[in-house]
């Protein structure tokens, strides 16, 4: 059984493929109050910080949607039913303010929820059975893009409901999408539902501009890896008009070394993340070093590349910690992306080849603003810690890669133990545990799935093509150190079990995809014995199979 090879040709040089716009053909770029205002907006801190964003040169640059978030709403509609801006706070009103804020040449970015209530209140309204006559008040307002929220989705006592029927369905957000539509004014929707339930890379792209992923980013480096694993499927989806919202940016809020927010910047942009600035406009309040992250126009450029095509991870060293991504620009071009999640430095070698299918290309270093010439065969990249390392590929010659062997060992033919089950995935639905349509759970202490009769062609480290499902999404462990990950060892031939972090692989239990990893230990011939198993009492991810590339 053959599936795809490792990163086709037209993957690495680009194809340009028609897509259906909607809206904004751009992930939008912005600032928005919550990050470091919460839900406490006013009058004052908009007007200071859209201000901000034409004084520090960043409205030039693109950063334009200028988004009041939760709070700035009073407790009563009128008495027609419509929302209300707390006076007290905008003393003006919110048509005031979009006056304003379209006087700079930006764009008025309003909020509400698909709940009975908005988000960090108790009492404020949200849009839920009101959806008709808020999206005209929106209109009348002249608003450009609507943040719609999913608090208090199934009740008036829990704000955060990630596992009930009406939080997790999409039909609320979808109602708003459609009575937009029908407003007479183009109103970017950015769909805000936290990436909870299922298959929101299916129902979410076709009616919004950009839709949210991941429960909340916040001032840690390790919500990085969170929602940084939580994006990977989502090449699938992410089209021109529609884009992964992996959430606001951190950057100049000190939460994070000017290295991760290089780094965090960066992983957001190759992924085609809408670019919200979280740290203030404001004078003073945001280092200067953390405003030239994000007035580095390559890598917006890379951010707003019209191919609008998301990045991929190609490969991944868990033990080693680092990532290899790499994803299509316009022109032939190529984004390569090389991340270092050690708390150190270390240096790295890069095969080309073997990795994105390069003989050789220019390169160009995004974040040192330097051409390095050509480059080809093994590189070797010396990383500080959590750094990502930017180079964009031109004038690419192409290289054949490794092969599969001709093999592909379902998990279904695999010998268990311990606590491993098969699952049919049969009836489930079209595409599903692809490419066997099975899968196999390993579960726990002692679970494993062993591979018996492995065939390599030459003894030593082999490329495995991994097929897998893991949808264990980090909500209210996002908090703390959920990681949208699930972790199981490969082991060859009684060597040394090696550990590989396996990122969420699609809208639900039954969608696969791949990660190519590289094993060592192979013989050559037919007698090789492959096992992969959980690490001590953790999960794994279910495993579909594999190939064996050379």
């Amino acid at each position: 059984m053959r599936v795809e090879n490792i990163i086709p040709l037209a993957f690495i040089l680009g194809v340009s493929v028609e897509a259906t716009l909607y809206k904004a053909s751009k992930p939008p770029m912005g600032w928005n109050s919550y990050n470091y205002y919460n839900c406490y907006p006013t009058e004052e801190i908009m007007k200071t910080n859209a201000q901000g964003l034409v004084d520090l040169g960043l409205a030039d640059l693109g950063y334009v949607y200028v988004t009041t978030d939760c709070g700035w709403m009073a407790r009563d509609r009128d008495s027609e039913g419509r929302l209300q801006w707390n006076t007290e706070l905008f003393p003006s009103g919110g048509q005031a303010l979009g006056d304003y804020i379209h006087g700079l040449g930006l764009k008025f970015g309003l909020y509400s929820g698909a709940g009975y209530y908005q988000c960090g209140s108790t009492d404020l309204p949200a849009s839920l059975g009101f959806e008709e006559i808020d999206a005209q008040t929106f209109a009348e307002w002249e608003g450009d893009s609507l943040k719609y929220d999913n608090c208090y989705s199934s009740s008036t006592e829990v704000m955060a409901d990630y596992v009930s029927p009406a939080s997790t369905s999409p039909e609320r957000h979808e109602k708003m999408a459609s009575v937009l539509d029908g407003v007479g004014r183009d109103i970017a929707y950015f769909i805000c539902q936290w990436g909870i339930g299922e298959d929101l890379g299916k129902w979410a792209p076709p009616i919004g501009n950009v839709y949210r992923i991941s429960n909340d980013i916040y001032n840690a480096w390790r919500s990085i890896w969170r929602i940084t694993n939580q994006v990977v499927p989502f090449y699938k989806s992410t089209t021109v008009g529609a884009y992964p919202d992996m959430d606001m940016l951190i950057v100049g809020l000190r939460a994070l070394t000017l290295e991760e927010e290089k780094f965090h910047f960066s992983m957001w942009a190759i992924n085609k993340s809408p670019l919200n600035i979280g740290a203030p406009a404001a004078p003073g309040l945001t280092p200067a070093a953390s405003l030239n992250v994000l007035r580095n126009a390559e890598v917006i450029a890379i951010n707003q590349d019209p191919l609008g095509a998301q990045a991929r991870l190609v490969r991944r060293y868990t033990e080693e910690e680092w990532d290899i991504w790499a994803g299509q620009l316009s022109g032939a071009r190529a984004v390569l992306g090389i991340a270092n999640w050690r708390n150190a430095s270390q240096t790295v070698r890069l095969d080309l080849a073997a990795t994105i299918h390069v003989q050789r290309a220019g390169a160009r270093d995004v974040w040192a603003a330097r051409d390095l010439g050509d480059v080809s065969d093994a590189l070797d990249v010396t990383l500080a810690a959590h750094e990502m390392r930017l180079l964009v590929l031109g004038d690419i010659v192409a290289a054949p890669g490794p092969e599969p062997t001709g093999s592909y060992y379902a998990a279904a033919d695999a010998a268990l133990a311990g606590n491993a089950s098969r699952i049919s995935c049969g009836g489930i639905g079209e595409g599903d545990c692809a490419p066997a349509g099975t899968k196999v759970s390993i579960s726990g202490r002692g679970a494993s799935a062993s591979f018996g009769a492995v065939v390599a062609g030459a003894a030593g480290t082999k490329l495995l093509g991994v097929d897998f499902v893991n949808h264990e999404i980090a909500l209210d462990s996002a908090w703390g150190l959920g990681s949208n990950t699930r972790n199981a060892t490969v082991a060859v031939n009684g060597g040394r079990p090696k550990r590989w972090a396996f990122p969420i692989s699609g809208g639900d239990w039954f969608e696969s995809d791949r990660m190519y990893i590289e094993v060592d230990g192979f013989v050559q011939g037919d007698s090789n014995r492959v096992v992969f198993a959980a690490g001590g009492d953790e999960l794994a991810p279910d495993l579909v199979g594999f190939e064996v590339f050379e």
